[in-house]
């Protein structure tokens, strides 16, 4: 039998496009889109979807852009390089002759300026999710949020999972999980030469096991529909180890951020 060819030899899938699919697979699997029950100008900015077996709102947001490439960001990162030039008048990138090497404070700081794109996407998708449940009158609703990732690669995916999680730990009560995924992109991981496609949840103190239950089986439909789609994966991983994702980082592919 001839081995069958690796991603590095044939490359990825091609696109998907994000709302259509999931549309088609949230009607696969027992859910409904809300849109679809509501007049053609609601009174509300609702959310996507609705599992009304466990009473859960989804909202679906796709992340295609590079946040750190705004005005606002570059402006940051000036910002940023304006304090090690203070702080270290000698240092200077490897391009100009330096040792390339960032103080400690440095990544941190950089990581911050993703910040604010991520907070509007949940502050969003919260008053979605709110409206929504307060409109359907729904008894013990669960909020979700699907946050898929397939633009946003400067920054790794376990970084900006845990950027996300450390705000809906204060604030966004109506987000009881966060549920970070890529479709079109996929991630390196450590000890691995496949790449990977995630499903990556997380929950607040509010959600019930009968939720992490739901999104767990979700997940699984989910991975067998997009086999239908886009053909078998090589291997598939479950686990409640959130460490598989350290050190992770988006592929990108050649040429790609130049189009």
């Amino acid at each position: 039998m001839a081995e069958r060819p690796r991603f590095w030899d044939v490359g990825p899938h091609l696109p998907l496009p994000v709302e259509d699919t999931w549309d088609e697979f949230v009607s696969s699997v027992g859910g409904r889109r809300i849109a679809d029950s509501l007049s053609k100008s609601p009174d509300f900015d609702n959310a996507d979807y609705l599992f009304e077996n466990i009473g859960s709102v989804l909202e679906l947001k796709e992340v295609e852009t590079e946040f750190l490439r705004s005005e606002s960001a570059q402006r940051g990162f000036e910002g940023l390089l304006a304090r090690l030039s203070s702080e270290d008048p000698t240092w200077r990138p490897l391009i100009f002759g330096g040792d390339g090497k960032y103080p400690s404070w440095f990544h941190k700081e950089f990581v911050r300026l993703a910040r604010p794109a991520i907070l509007r996407i949940l502050k969003k998708a919260n008053r979605q999710i709110r409206e929504t449940k307060e409109k359907l009158s729904l008894s013990e609703p669960h909020g979700v949020l699907i946050f898929v990732n397939d633009g946003f690669t400067s920054v790794a995916p376990d970084i900006v999972h845990a950027l996300a999680c450390d705000a809906l730990v204060h604030s966004y009560s109506s987000i009881d999980c966060f549920l970070y995924i890529t479709i079109n992109r996929y991630v390196e991981v450590s000890n691995s030469d496949e790449p990977k496609l995630i499903w990556n949840p997380s929950y607040s103190d509010r959600a019930s096991d009968k939720l992490v239950e739901f999104i767990d089986a979700l997940g699984r439909k989910w991975f067998h529909y997009l086999e239908g789609k886009i053909g078998p994966f090589t291997s598939r991983y479950e686990g409640g180890d959130r460490s598989v994702l350290h050190g992770s980082k988006a592929i990108v592919l050649p040429g790609e951020h130049g189009r």
